[in-house]
């Protein structure tokens, strides 16, 4: 089970580098670009990519040093995201915080604020974190940079539910942040690892109830389904399959997330060559019609199985 500090850092990961490589280019392509600094910057950007954030802060300190003017704020920037990078919240938050007030109603706005919040939240600052990801998408409301701090916010609500022992609530935000995070992995698949952990928490229960008196029913149900859908959409459908079988095996109790589920497993056995394993799945979702009669999904699956060729009225 992953400690609080490394579940911060491995969500805002792929974030983090996002935005650090944001940085990059916009010292090397606009006016904030020095002459005598685009070479360091590469080399900063160069060593993020081989994995090594360590080594793209070591750049980047003396970098900012050198700044002047319009080279400041971006410097600014660019070493409190590598600071956060490498676990280092608390050294990040007044770099970030220089950035977010010099980059105030640009179009770079949000993505700054956003990387505040991460940085806020990895010191266990809460509601510092949350303001600034509001602000994130009060700065651009349409941009991928806002839709990820709402995520973060829906994050952020899970926790002070699970806290008050709210679990129903904590459950239902921490899965609209994962639902969130995976739509989000359309563009950029490193959301994939971020929304997993949150499915994960709600499919593991909460560590702060007793047994048995958490969120565990339905949101489970919900979260193991939606695990599979995050291993679907990175095509390793082995692994996805088992998630949609565990759905129907274990939580019959909610027709709707099984109706979906077999849908789902039969469609990943189609696209692994096994078409009969495929059509044994729907004919068994079909045959429980008392169960799945009443969703579209019941409709769904008697569609796929006559396009396959079986006779079903």
């Amino acid at each position: 089970m992953l400690d609080s500090h490394k579940t911060r850092r491995l969500h805002s990961g792929t974030f983090l580098k996002h935005t650090l490589l944001f940085v990059f280019t916009l010292f090397c392509s606009t006016s904030f670009c020095a002459d005598s600094l685009p070479g360091i910057y590469r080399e900063a950007k160069s060593a993020l990519e081989a994995g090594d954030a360590a080594k793209a802060v070591e750049l980047l300190e003396p970098a900012l040093r050198d700044a002047k003017g319009g080279e400041l704020a971006p410097a600014q920037l660019a070493l409190g995201v590598a600071y956060l990078r490498i676990g280092k919240a608390e050294a990040a938050v007044p770099f970030l915080e220089k950035a977010s007030a010099a980059f105030s109603g640009t179009p770079q706005a949000a993505g700054v604020l956003a990387s505040l919040g991460d940085a806020l939240r990895a010191t266990a600052d809460a509601e510092s974190a949350r303001r600034a990801y509001i602000e994130a998408t009060e700065a651009a409301p349409d941009s991928v940079n806002a839709k990820y701090a709402l995520a973060r916010i829906a994050e952020l609500d899970g926790e002070k539910f699970e806290t008050a022992k709210e679990y129903a609530k904590a459950a239902e935000r921490y899965l609209a942040a994962g639902d969130a995070l995976l739509a989000l992995a359309a563009g950029d698949v490193g959301y994939y690892a971020s929304a997993r952990v949150l499915f994960e928490k709600v499919a593991k229960g909460s560590e702060k109830a007793a047994l048995g008196k958490d969120w565990r029913g339905e949101p489970t149900a919900r979260a193991v389904f939606s695990i599979g859908e995050v291993e679907r959409a990175q095509g390793h459908l082995p692994e996805a399959l088992a998630y949609y079988q565990r759905t129907f095996v274990s939580w019959m109790k909610y027709p709707h997330w099984c109706a979906q589920a077999y849908l789902r497993a039969a469609e990943c056995m189609e696209k692994l060559g096994k078409h009969d394993f495929a059509k044994a799945h729907l004919r068994e979702m079909i045959r429980k019609q008392q169960k799945f009669g009443k969703l579209p999904e019941y409709e769904q699956a008697k569609k796929q199985l006559r396009a396959w060729g079986d006779e079903i009225q």
